[in-house]
């Protein structure tokens, strides 16, 4: 944060049609542009041609520059690039400065994320980015709906960084005080508060050296949120009823369920700190879009039941596999883990069911009637998915009902019934 921590790694972030979103002082720096794109005025309104700007071959595809060596101002760099449908994220690292830190990292940092199942794409392309943005010192802004795991993303990314051998503080803001806040970020003097008779420090000086997770920042009051701004400028702040500064080497992780940049244009968040926050952000799916993953996340939570029972594994049955493929999942993870948890703690067998598995608001059980000799798993998820269509589609006899009832969009819906001749 200070300029003795100055990290030389250049991040910079556009639209898919060149429009600069972000970028840091590191990268101004590299391709010697002028500090007024650090103004988000400015910055919005410059068109970024990074093949001209890091003299890349144009006829080169985004694909095949993912991840490459490259030479700016006859020195070499690693590249990455991390695309989505909205935007394009180029980290920038000196080979040199990147071959010292992953050499500090030790094995524990390695295996961070090995917690996260990931056999979807998206799950894939989201590790990819996160391992990378672990290793710089920026703000990391980790957004998702409820269960989708923010909490473990954020420290899989701390453990994997430099500073996963320090301390992660965590403090979440949403309905807490202002006084509360401050307080438990930047500590206080003696007699700052009545009755505070001893100086406290605070997450950000205790945490000096490692990482604070901010969770809920969308919900930080306007106050907290400018107080929080010139931390991350400079990495320095006053405790309350203190004039001394206090600098500290702290990354900040903030956690959100919400859409900032849609509580920007409403006026309830603040556009200079989402433009700091907004560096590198890593987005959870839902469990319901990375259905890929699933079995295996199943797996693991049984496995991990069963060790803290000390207990073998019961084995997690076709019929089962296929019942958990066929749900929404509205809670995702933190649900299909909540669900496997009930059931293994009534389980009286060697093996997993569907009958043994209650979900809510399904009203029938699963069938398998049909014989299932030489389908596939998918093929099996497919049959179930159908026979809890048509079920519910007696109840809710057009897509838009049903969409309704099942959580999902109406055209995912009307392509489903579609697909199995349903309602025609």
């Amino acid at each position: 944060m200070t300029e003795n921590n100055y990290s030389p790694v250049a991040i910079i972030e556009i639209s898919p049609k060149g429009q600069l979103l972000a970028i840091n002082k590191a990268a101004i720096t590299l391709l010697s542009l002028s500090d007024e794109l650090l103004v988000p005025a400015k910055m919005a309104s410059y068109h970024f041609d990074y093949y001209k700007l890091l003299n890349l071959d144009p006829n080169v595809s985004i694909s095949t520059l993912e991840s490459t060596t490259i030479i700016v101002n006859q020195q070499y760099y690693f590249l990455q690039i991390f695309d989505d449908i909205n935007r394009l994220v180029l980290v920038i690292q000196p080979i040199g400065y990147l071959k010292r830190r992953l050499a500090q990292r030790g094995i524990a940092n390695q295996q961070a994320f090995n917690v996260f199942c990931a056999k979807s794409e998206s799950m894939q392309k989201l590790l990819k980015q996160a391992k990378a943005f672990a290793m710089q010192k920026e703000p990391l802004l980790i957004s998702g709906a409820t269960g989708t795991g923010k909490d473990l993303l954020a420290l899989a990314c701390h453990q994997y960084s430099e500073r996963g051998d320090k301390v992660l503080l965590s403090l979440n803001c949403a309905a807490m005080p202002d006084e509360v806040v401050e307080s438990e970020l930047y500590g206080h003097a003696a007699g700052a508060y009545l009755g505070a008779t001893d100086g406290k420090k605070g997450f950000f000086e205790q945490a000096n050296g490692g990482s604070v997770l901010l969770d809920g920042i969308d919900e930080m009051s306007f106050r907290m949120q400018t107080k929080l701004i010139r931390f991350i400028n400079d990495g320095s702040f006053r405790r309350v009823g203190d004039d001394n500064e206090v600098s500290v080497d702290v990354r900040v992780i903030c956690i959100t369920k919400a859409d900032l940049f849609s509580l920007v244009k409403q006026g309830k968040f603040r556009e200079d700190l989402y433009y700091r926050l907004n560096v590198l952000p890593l987005h959870l799916p839902l469990l319901n879009e990375r259905k890929e993953d699933i079995v295996d996340l199943a797996h693991y939570f049984i496995n991990e039941f069963a060790n803290k029972q000390s207990i073998a594994s019961p084995i997690l049955t076709l019929d089962a596999q296929v019942m958990l493929l066929s749900y929404n999942w509205p809670g995702n993870v933190r649900e299909l883990k909540n669900v496997l948890y009930s059931t293994l703690a009534q389980l009286n067998g060697p093996e997993i069911t569907a009958k043994d598995i209650e979900l809510p608001n399904v009203p029938i059980s699963p069938s398998l009637n049909d014989d299932i000799d030489g389908k596939t798993l998918d093929e099996m998820a497919k049959q179930f998915e159908k026979t809890v269509l048509i079920h519910l589609y007696k109840s809710y006899p057009s897509s838009r009902k049903l969409s309704k009832r099942l959580g999902i969009s109406h055209t995912a819906v009307a392509n489903k019934l579609r697909e199995y001749g349903i309602g025609k």
